[in-house]
């Protein structure tokens, strides 16, 4: 299904899957030119400094968006039952997470030839990537269940998502927050994710213990609140779509 989702994606586009690679390219260009020609941001390699901040986070807000609107789309797959219903939401994240990878396989080169200490520390993407993936996979569940009760979640999520993503560390650092606003960002957990992607491929060091740890926690507790709020809404949710 997640297959099935990735190549409609980009049926009859001309670029097909490398649009995976040219969109975070094009964005981080163009939020490079503003933040360094205008502002005169104050960050060397700012440009893969945003780079690796818009590959996580284009990531999250696709799969987000498709997971929160998954079981109204897809109602008839969900009332034949055909496999487990919670697959539903988990697949559109599956997909947009094949998508966010092939990117990623293509540009992490590009980080390690202007830094190659980042393949020293490349080995802990392989605990960061799947983490990252079951926190969405979480959170996905969650939102396209409220979404089939709440419809109006799915329209909020296209403001949300602009508030959310000045919120997150992407285009700044967090000692860049004056220390009283920073907790604004710290109460975000995708500042955690972005960050570590952060200090994988712009610093080319390994997020620390506390860092996974943090990662860790907020990967299984969502995954767990997502399951059982499925569980207790699972019945309800037929009646509904």
């Amino acid at each position: 299904m997640a297959a099935v989702q990735l190549k409609a994606k980009y049926a009859g586009s001309a670029l097909g899957i490398w649009w995976a690679v040219v969109t975070p390219l094009l964005l981080a260009f163009c939020i490079n030119f503003i933040f360094t020609a205008v502002f005169k941001a104050a960050i060397e390699s700012y440009t893969l400094y945003l780079l690796a901040g818009i590959l996580p986070w284009l990531f999250f807000n696709a799969a987000l968006s498709e997971a929160t609107n998954s079981f109204l789309v897809s109602s008839p797959i969900v009332k034949q039952g055909l496999f487990p219903r919670e697959f539903v939401p988990i697949a559109s994240v599956l997909s947009n997470f094949l998508n966010f990878l092939i990117g990623f396989i293509f540009l992490l080169p590009v980080f390690i030839l202007c830094n190659h200490k980042v393949l020293g520390a490349a080995p802990s993407l392989l605990f960061i990537l799947p983490l990252h993936f079951l926190f969405i996979a979480g959170l996905g569940l969650l939102f396209a269940l409220t979404n089939v009760f709440l419809r109006d979640l799915g329209h909020l999520l296209s403001v949300g998502f602009m508030v959310w993503f000045w919120v997150t560390p992407v285009f700044y650092s967090l000692e860049m927050i004056p220390f009283p606003f920073r907790w604004i960002c710290l109460l975000n957990p995708m500042t955690y994710y972005v960050e570590a992607y952060k200090q994988v491929l712009f610093n080319a060091k390994p997020p620390s213990v506390p860092s996974f740890f943090i990662l860790l926690l907020l990967a299984l507790g969502f995954v767990l609140a997502g399951y059982r709020l499925f569980l207790k809404k699972e019945a309800a949710l037929l009646k509904k779509i």
